[in-house]
């Protein structure tokens, strides 16, 4: 093999371990010098930290200096990022997909909406999965699809127990390059990984009967391979994630709002759809009094919105 042509390898992020990072090259042609997956573990050059580089999960990036032995290289480039999901800090998402449980946990509107509101702020469309189908009444899952679809989003319902909806879930994911699971703790994340991607082999623990919730069973972000060129992320669990948005922008993040400013136009240009005369926001909306309460706690913080 000719060594100019693997001296500088191109690769995807896939973990972060302490102060080093895995990266899984891209070469085909290399599958013989490694015994299992095209995996180095990483170290980055100075210069990228004098540049102020950081390198996160789902970063591309080139790796030189590589020691093919010990599985060792060190990274030396990063390529721009398309986009970035702050939190989880995943680069490059090209779906972020929303894990809410229909039931242990049980819905919640306000807690959705903050995991939307974050999908919304990354510019990043987001697509719901609706887990632990098989715990409601066919009539209930119903009523949660419509409920969604007044918000402006498409679900996929799913069940580990029986299987349903999984082989169009694993579908949806093969059409993406980088999908990342979100949702509460307790919701099925690591499950659902798990059932689609059998060699992951991700702890499980069940929700908490005291405290109606999850545990947090995933400690960091890791990228699994789902078909070729297709990776998802398991994404450690949280309930409250972190919103910011000025007061100006919120009502934009709402794809029911947004459907409403698209036909018409409110009296005022600088409208926050709270009680101003000619306002076109139908404060009969479900989501609206989660937006309105949001909204009055960023006025009065002065500050952008935060939920954590």
């Amino acid at each position: 093999m000719n060594k100019n042509k693997i001296k500088n390898l191109r690769g995807t992020v896939v973990a972060l371990k302490a102060n080093f990072l895995i990266v899984e090259v891209d070469n085909e042609d290399l599958v013989d010098k490694f015994s299992e997956k095209n995996r180095l573990l990483c170290t980055r050059r100075s210069k990228l930290d004098y540049q102020g580089l950081f390198i996160d999960v789902g970063d591309v990036v080139f790796v030189d200096s590589i020691d093919y032995k010990n599985k060792r290289a060190v990274i030396s480039e990063v390529e721009p990022r398309k986009s970035f999901l702050k939190r989880p800090a995943v680069a490059n998402v090209t779906l972020v997909s929303i894990c809410i449980s229909v039931d242990e946990p049980v819905f919640d509107v306000a807690q959705v909406s903050r995991f939307l509101l974050t999908a919304e702020c990354a510019q990043i469309k987001p697509l719901i999965v609706l887990t632990k189908i098989d715990l409601i009444t066919k009539s209930d899952l119903l009523l949660y699809i419509n409920k969604l679809k007044c918000w402006g989003y498409d679900c996929i319902p799913v069940s580990i127990q029986n299987s349903q909806g999984i082989d169009l879930l694993i579908e949806r994911f093969r059409k993406t390059k980088l999908t990342v699971l979100a949702g509460p703790s307790g919701v099925g994340k690591s499950s659902l990984i798990n059932h689609l991607i059998p060699t992951a082999s991700i702890p499980t623990s069940c929700v908490s009967r005291k405290l109606k919730r999850g545990t947090h069973t995933t400690r960091h972000v890791e990228l699994f391979a789902i078909g070729k060129g297709s990776l998802i992320a398991d994404t450690p669990g949280f309930n409250r994630p972190e919103i910011v948005s000025a007061p100006s922008c919120f009502a934009s993040l709402f794809p029911e709002f947004r459907r409403q400013l698209t036909k018409s136009k409110c009296k005022f240009r600088n409208c926050l759809h709270r009680d101003e005369p000619g306002c076109v926001i139908d404060k009969d909306l479900e989501r609206y009094p989660f937006y309105r309460e949001s909204l009055e706690e960023m006025i009065n913080s002065h500050l952008p919105y935060q939920v954590d």
